[in-house]
């Protein structure tokens, strides 16, 4: 695989991975745009859309080609493996939401202590909960969705959801033979082998 087709591999996977987390994370602003439309607050959901998907997709990719994505895939069952790195993942995105949080911080303060005094000032538990919740269920339908396609082959669950249901019907009719035809094809070949020595080999009457 030349450089070429290794950096479009990896843009398609960045990009398949942006547009999942920039839909998930529009519909969870624009609910949050919707409830809060009633108070007469003003929310700009798509740019924190747009960010939030950018640095999650950044997260999946990196953390994906290291042990700490991989460790359960081979030794543990499907449910356990999406509950490991979706705590994981989960972590790593709070730490750069708290890193964020201290980043605006800081250049407010000019001072570090002061942005860390400032960030736990502000806090709300609330919120911090209601992301971790959201931000926990977008990993999770992501791990699972990518899990169970690994383990039917890379792409399988892909066609499955976009296909009819009797088109795979008719596949499995015709890669699976019905039912006695193995047998029979193989009592046909016995009854052939032994016509034909039979008459190789004619019986001699006394």
């Amino acid at each position: 695989m030349t450089w070429r087709e290794a950096l479009g591999r990896e843009a398609k996977t960045v990009g398949l991975v942006t547009l999942y987390f920039l839909f998930c994370f529009g519909i969870i602003l624009t609910l949050k745009k919707l409830f809060l439309a009633n108070y007469d607050i003003e929310v700009y959901a798509l740019s924190a859309a747009v960010v939030s998907a950018l640095v999650a997709a950044k997260i999946v990719v990196v953390l994906d080609h290291t042990g700490a994505g991989t460790r359960l895939e081979a030794t543990h069952s499907l449910m356990a493996a999406v509950a490991y790195k979706t705590l994981i993942y989960g972590m790593v995105a709070f730490g750069f939401l708290l890193a964020e949080g201290l980043f605006h911080a800081y250049r407010a303060q000019g001072a570090f202590e002061g942005a860390i005094a400032e960030v736990w000032r502000e806090r709300n538990w609330n919120v911090i909960l209601a992301k971790a919740i959201c931000v926990a269920l977008t990993f999770a339908g992501y791990h699972l969705y990518s899990g169970i396609d690994r383990r039917l082959g890379e792409g399988t669950l892909r066609r499955l959801l976009g296909s009819r249901a009797d088109s795979w019907r008719l596949a499995d009719q015709q890669e699976v033979p019905p039912p006695g035809a193995s047998a029979s094809g193989e009592t046909e070949k016995e009854s052939g082998h032994g016509r034909s020595t039979q008459a190789q080999h004619p019986r001699h009457l006394g």
